[in-house]
């Protein structure tokens, strides 16, 4: 990724230098934004920015003629170009496209303060900032489409290799009696958390036949469920006290070494091989691990045509829905016009700031303002400081830095390529890195851009970077003063809200375990997951913000939020469960097993269902009815079965024995948490810290 991008704004830089292309940073900046995800994601990623900016230049060019005569009329369009892109960006479900138009208007605003140019040089200038974006654009994509025929492994293997890889580790390290590594158990999670809905989109998406579509459709809708047992099998491997069995340990080595061949086909372009793994289950001391197996047989198969499996590719992008380009409440939430108005006003005084001073150089205020608004104090004071960050480095260090000592010795573009390259690789490294660092790189970019890419010669003059960190300076200022002090959410707030509605989808997870309906259950469930998996990450990131809040309350902030991070696991450990379980659910449907074993699992689901909804009221503070009894409604589903073999005078079989461990470990984890949870939130002085590591 880092080569790719430096790649792009490398060339990107040579045209802008050799054809004198003004505005060129915002081309260059543009490599390191456009999505990678594979070639037909950059084309719509670029396409989408491209039309951004032509809308955007459109606005500019109609409505500025009308304003521009009278300083008054000009004032007017300024702030009201401001608050149409700061609304913008909080309706449009494309954040990305959103942000080019943003982008456009930030930089089109000083443009058409000059007045040392006539209204023709202008409007050429503002035409300038969209075809260098363009011109950005087309060189990310020609280069993303040589990377993908010089090295033509895709999102799409890679996501299946890793997957069999982990689940390959897993397998390996129990037939050893070892340790999973702390690397693949975290894989593991991720990947029993995400699902398959992403691999299935790419292969929608892909130029495959839809004969093999099919197949691989359905093989990677096998190997969703092979993750998702192997988490199970994992944790059980957790809760084991004695050590495996040499029969098992073999059995566990064999199917990782069919795994093995299955991913060495998968690098080789070639169908997977015949497992030879017997695809009935056969009794094991491990649970789960019969299941595996079984599954693993399956995969090779599906290529055959040999097995139907319809059950697990019903329309596999039904969990997506319809593509909207606002948000449902965009023009009746009033939270969309407060967040607006906040970021037009702290803008607007930027603006007003370096026009009455006669310092045209501040203006990256604007743009400031723009790029660091947020919903949240929290998540906006991280940005500012990342900004902040990103100016000092990549404008006082790097752009000030070789002004002084390295541009004074070179003659040559040939020189400034290899300093150009070096800072933008060390930029787009930062910028591959975690959510929480990422936007550093990518302000480092901007400044040494904006100081190096704006005239077509080596910078001399460094009252260039003074100006541009100045007004980064002011942007953050005016940003505290007026857009963090205006109709402000606390980052903690919205912490609790999202993991609360967490709570809240979970027990729709298990509410959906007992539909009669499977086909809409398991869509349903996709959906569920997905959305969980996004709350996990939303979570995260306003955990992250809450360190940047200060104030009284800062210690019991503080430690809600080191509570609900240290229960983040724990619900991930449940969700892998309960998919585990909607596995199973999809062999045996409610209808097909017998009466009292069905009553008992539609309770334990229910009694599931509100001890979450119980959880999540905990968490938002709000009046909560007792819990049910979890452990006995466990113990009651584990009865019945038992009944059911006991009077058939057969052994229960290695699947129900599965589905009992799964039932048993749900209320293990789940009790506990609640507890936890009830503490926290009752007594919030005497809060739990003993709940049980389950991951």
């Amino acid at each position: 990724m880092v080569a790719r991008v430096t790649i792009s704004a490398t060339i990107v830089m040579l045209l802008v230098m050799t054809f004198r292309l003004p505005s060129g940073f915002l081309g260059a900046i543009f490599t390191l934004f456009l999505s990678r995800e594979n070639l037909a994601a950059t084309f719509r990623s670029g396409f989408r920015t491209v039309i951004a900016f032509l809308l955007a230049t459109a606005y500019t060019a109609v409505s500025v003629v009308m304003f521009i005569d009278d300083p008054l009329t000009h004032f007017l369009w300024v702030a009201v170009s401001l608050f149409l892109s700061f609304y913008l960006i909080h309706i449009f479900s494309d954040y990305g496209t959103a942000a080019a138009f943003g982008f456009m208007i930030a930089g089109a605003i000083p443009l058409w303060d000059e007045t040392t140019i006539n209204v023709n040089e202008r409007f050429e200038n503002t035409l300038w900032l969209c075809f260098v974006v363009a011109i950005g654009v087309v060189v990310t994509i020609v280069v993303e489409y040589v990377f993908r025929s010089i090295h033509p492994t895709t999102d799409l293997t890679e996501g299946i290799e890793a997957r069999l890889q982990t689940v390959e580790d897993v397998l390996r390290s129990a037939g050893e009696g070892r340790p999973l590594p702390d690397e693949s158990e975290k894989r593991l999670s991720l990947y029993t958390t995400v699902g398959i809905s992403r691999l299935r989109r790419l292969m929608y998406r892909s130029d495959y036949g839809a004969h093999f579509k099919a197949q691989m459709t359905a093989a990677i809708a096998l190997l969703g469920r092979l993750v998702d047992i192997a988490g199970s099998f994992q944790l059980a491997l957790h809760e084991r006290t004695s050590p495996v069995e040499p029969s098992d340990g073999q059995r566990c080595l064999r199917l990782a070494e069919v795994l093995a061949g299955f991913r060495e086909d998968l690098v080789r372009r070639q169908l997977p091989r015949d497992s030879q793994l017997p695809a009935e289950e056969e009794p094991s001391n491990i649970p789960f691990l019969a299941t595996m197996e079984a599954t693993a047989a399956l995969i090779p198969k599906a290529y055959s045509g040999s097995v139907s499996m319809q059950e697990f590719v019903v329309a596999p992008l039904d969990e997506e829905g319809p593509t909207r380009l606002f948000l449902a409440d965009a023009f009746s939430n009033p939270a969309h016009a407060q967040f607006a108005l906040r970021g037009t006003l702290a803008a607007t005084a930027c603006y007003v700031t370096y026009t009455a001073i006669a310092w045209p150089g501040l203006s990256t205020s604007v743009a400031t303002c723009f790029i660091t608004a947020l919903s949240t104090i929290g998540s906006s004071r991280q940005k500012q400081i990342l900004r902040l960050g990103g100016a000092f480095l990549g404008g006082f260090v790097f752009g000030m830095g070789a002004q002084v000592l390295i541009l004074p010795y070179l003659n040559s573009i040939a020189g400034f390529t290899l300093l150009f390259a070096t800072v933008t690789a060390i930029s787009a490294w930062i910028s591959t890195a975690s959510a929480r660092l990422s936007y550093l790189g990518v302000q480092v970019a901007l400044a040494f851009y904006l100081i190096n890419l704006q005239e077509f010669t080596i910078q001399i003059s460094l009252a260039i970077a003074r100006d541009r960190v100045f007004g980064v300076l002011l942007g953050l200022i005016s940003m505290w003063l007026l857009y963090d002090r205006l109709w402000v959410r606390n980052a903690l707030d919205e912490m609790q809200t999202v993991f609360a509605r967490n709570l809240e989808l979970f027990a729709q997870v298990a509410e959906q375990l007992i539909e009669s309906d499977q086909v809409k259950a398991i869509l349903k469930i996709r959906q569920l997951r997905d959305q969980i998996n996004a709350g996990f990450q939303a979570v995260t990131a306003q955990s992250d913000a809450v360190l940047f809040e200060f104030g009284p309350s800062r210690e019991r902030k503080m430690q809600i939020r080191e509570d609900v991070r240290r229960w983040q696991p724990t619900i991930r450990t449940l969700l892998q469960v309960q998919i585990a379980a909607a596995q199973y659910r999809t062999q045996r449907p409610l209808v097909a097993l017998p009466e009292a074993i069905a009553g008992a699992l539609v309770a334990f689901q229910k009694d599931v269902a509100r001890m979450m909804r119980i959880m999540a009221n905990e968490v938002s503070e709000k009046p909560a009815e007792p819990a049910p009894e979890i452990q006995a409604s466990a113990a009651r589903v584990q009865e019945e079965i038992r009944r059911y073999y006991e009077g058939s005078g057969e052994e229960i079989s290695p699947e129900a024995s599965d589905v009992i461990r799964l039932i048993q470990t749900l209320a293990a984890i789940l009790s506990p948490l609640y507890q936890d949870i009830h503490a926290t939130f009752a007594v919030p002085r005497e809060a739990g810290n003993a709940l049980p590591q389950t991951t």
